[in-house]
């Protein structure tokens, strides 16, 4: 199945993730910015990744903007961010997701770091739950 892996970062981290997930599969990656309406029809799975931002992701409005092309595709969404998926800031987070597109993606919070935390919160293993489900998808 080819796919694509779409992602917006402001510090770093979610570009990490993106590459880190790139290294495991056999996909093609790019930036918000640099995937085009045209290339959608070329990929049958999608990972979309950006960070979260006091109850913001900028994955919300480009899954919003391009539903009418993914909608119909296996969409893995994942959203990193500094706090705990459990908390408020985070279900504020995935909540703006509209929930006709909710329930058709694979959604996962993933942990980040504020701008000045240690690195070390931003890890491999943190990406074991996606990855589980993609080899469950015969696709790494």
């Amino acid at each position: 199945m080819k796919t694509a892996i779409i992602y917006k970062s402001f510090f770093g981290t979610t570009k990490k993730y993106a590459k880190w997930l790139n290294e495991k599969m056999d996909s093609d990656i790019f930036t918000f910015k640099q995937f085009s309406e045209k290339k959608f029809n070329d990929y049958q799975r999608f990972i979309i990744l950006s960070g979260t931002y006091f109850g913001w992701m900028p994955l919300t409005k480009y899954l919003m903007k391009n539903w009418r092309y993914l909608k119909d595709k296996n969409v893995v969404v994942l959203a990193v961010g500094y706090v705990p998926a459990k908390d408020p800031w985070s279900r504020k987070s995935y909540e703006q997701i509209p929930v006709r597109i909710q329930e058709k993606i694979h959604y996962y919070k993933v942990h980040g770091k504020m701008l000045f935390e240690p690195k070390e919160l931003v890890k491999k293993e943190n990406l074991k739950p996606v990855e589980k489900l993609l080899k469950n998808k015969k696709c790494l």
